[in-house]
């Protein structure tokens, strides 16, 4: 097949069903199918039953442990990319540094739920979903505690301020329904036991419904773009997210020697564009809402192309 209709195929057969739901979200909020504040409950039920479910069946059929390697060579590209922003942002946009923390998280932190899962899921089946929920386990694990940390040494509270705001994003992190579900597929995996057949099935029809849904809803909530937001740290930060970040995982993955499939999916993991956590700091931290919000916005329809791009090379 030529490049040309790898891109075609690609697209048509992958991206644009993804993205087409995202559209359809956006659009139910934009004509008032739906108001935006009713869209809180379909965000809980996805988050809290819907992908637990997915995730849970995904570990538990693949008999698979967390890949450690996976896990270290993913986040020895992400960590410096996320600390390199971090200084980017103080050096040459003159940021403090909860803002340079919110401009680093939004260039190292993807979408690795949302967009993440239906993409690799569509592509590469449950072998796929087994390494991004590797990489999915340590994300929130890692980077958001580390940005938390930044924001509140700009604010130049206490010492024990500092070390709770850092425990309770870590504990918070464990109470997530999507890391408690990998971790209680892990566990149940280490008993050796099946899923009995009436919880399976009643799991599955969950599982069903949850990457559907978690693309409307990300659409439905996705921050509404001002023009006038879209400035350097915009742009920025959406070339480190969807060019820069991948490309270096593609050399670390090389380098390491990680097999296929997990290599390419480790490089579309970092090419997914910049997740909602980034926003949520932002929110919580007062610093560069607007800027933040902008940059999941246009990474997400910028992300349409790169996708595109990387998952064609790879097919």
């Amino acid at each position: 097949m030529s490049n040309l209709a790898t891109i075609a195929s690609t697209l048509v057969t992958v991206i644009l069903p993804v993205f087409g739901l995202i559209v359809i979200g956006r659009l139910i909020v934009r004509f008032g199918i739906v108001d935006r504040s009713e869209t809180r409950g379909l965000t809980g039920l996805i988050f809290w039953i819907l992908l637990p479910s997915l995730l849970f069946l995904s570990i538990v059929g693949a008999r698979t442990a967390p890949r450690l390697d996976v896990i270290a060579v993913y986040f020895s590209v992400a960590l410096p990319v996320f600390a390199l922003s971090v200084l980017l942002g103080l050096a040459l946009l003159r940021m403090t540094i909860a803002q340079a923390a919110v401009f680093g998280l939004n260039g190292a932190f993807g979408n690795t739920v949302l967009l993440g899962i239906p993409i690799v899921g569509a592509v590469w089946g449950g072998a796929g979903l087994a390494i991004l929920l590797s990489i999915i386990a340590a994300h929130s694990l890692l980077l958001l505690p580390a940005a938390t940390v930044l924001v509140e040494l700009d604010r130049g509270g206490p010492q024990r301020r500092l070390l709770a705001t850092v425990r309770d994003t870590v504990v918070g992190s464990l109470k997530n329904p999507i890391i408690s579900s990998i971790l209680a597929a892990s566990v149940w995996n280490g008993t050796g036991l099946p899923v009995p057949e009436a919880p399976r099935r009643m799991l599955e029809l969950l599982a069903g419904a949850a990457p559907a849904l978690a693309l409307i809803s990300l659409g439905a909530s996705l921050p509404v773009l001002h023009r006038g937001h879209v400035g350097p740290p915009v742009l920025l930060a959406v070339v480190i997210k969807l060019a820069v970040m991948p490309l270096c995982m593609a050399l670390a993955v090389t380098v390491a020697g990680i097999p296929q499939p997990a290599a390419i999916v480790m490089v579309v993991t970092a090419a997914l564009p910049t997740g909602a956590n980034a926003f949520l700091l932002a929110h919580r931290s007062g610093a560069m809402m607007e800027v933040s919000a902008a940059t999941v916005v246009v990474a997400t329809i910028v992300s349409v192309a790169t996708l595109t791009a990387i998952v064609s090379a790879a097919s």
